[in-house]
């Protein structure tokens, strides 16, 4: 008989992250499409909610595999008694769990894949830089010692509402904000083609949370009117 071959956490984990890298970018694409309040990031995230449900099914029905869908705004739920804080704790946009049948201890029994949104596009008031406010409240929430966006993980995701704006300024801003706030961050680099999400990873080098090295996918969609 031929021996099963397990897979590592390592090889879960990859399929883990390209399976809601991939309903992502199918939820993305589809909202698009529909015209959505651009005032506020969670007002475009709740209209997200509904399409990934739908996607998450029929990718499912597809594939012949459960997806579960994505939790919005669900709080870092404490795993260690030193976690307990006696408060609602930091939410991510959106969450996607990952169960971990290698894990050696209760808090790596289970590996979440946090996803954080935010607007792109020209500044809306002069303290609110939508682009600035990608780097520094949203980038940085994975390497924060206060938030710990994908702590356990080896990756996570950021997806970037584009309101308004050319794409290639947006990302050359973008860049330039992390310069200034942390210049061992690799550039973004996006292919902005004819498609309306767009895509790009970036590898970090983790001061505040483990694992250090980490790679953080960006999901861009462009819903100009």
């Amino acid at each position: 008989m031929e021996r099963r071959v397990i897979p590592s956490i390592s090889d879960l984990w990859n399929r883990h992250e390209a399976l809601y890298v991939d309903v992502f970018s199918i939820a993305l694409a589809l909202l698009s499409k529909k015209a959505c309040p651009l005032n506020h990031e969670d007002k475009i995230s709740e209209q997200l909610c509904p399409i990934l449900n739908t996607v998450c099914f029929n990718e499912g029905t597809k594939r012949n595999c459960e997806i579960r869908t994505p939790d919005w705004e669900k709080p870092i739920q404490p795993v260690t008694n030193n976690e307990l804080k006696g408060r609602r704790g930091n939410c991510p946009d959106f969450t996607c769990k990952c169960y971990n049948p290698f894990a050696s201890y209760p808090e790596e029994h289970e590996i979440v894949l946090h996803i954080e949104c935010k607007r792109l596009g020209n500044p809306t008031s002069k303290r609110w830089k939508l682009n600035e406010n990608y780097v520094i409240k949203g980038i940085k929430r994975f390497d924060c010692p206060t938030h710990k966006y994908g702590e356990w993980a080896s990756s996570g995701m950021m997806i970037g509402y584009i309101i308004n704006m050319k794409p290639e300024q947006i990302v050359c801003e973008v860049n330039n904000f992390q310069q200034k706030q942390f210049p061992n961050n690799s550039s973004l680099s996006f292919d902005f083609i004819n498609s309306p999400v767009f895509r790009g990873k970036q590898n970090l080098k983790r001061k505040n949370v483990n694992p250090k090295f980490f790679q953080l996918v960006h999901l861009w969609v462009d819903l100009r009117v």
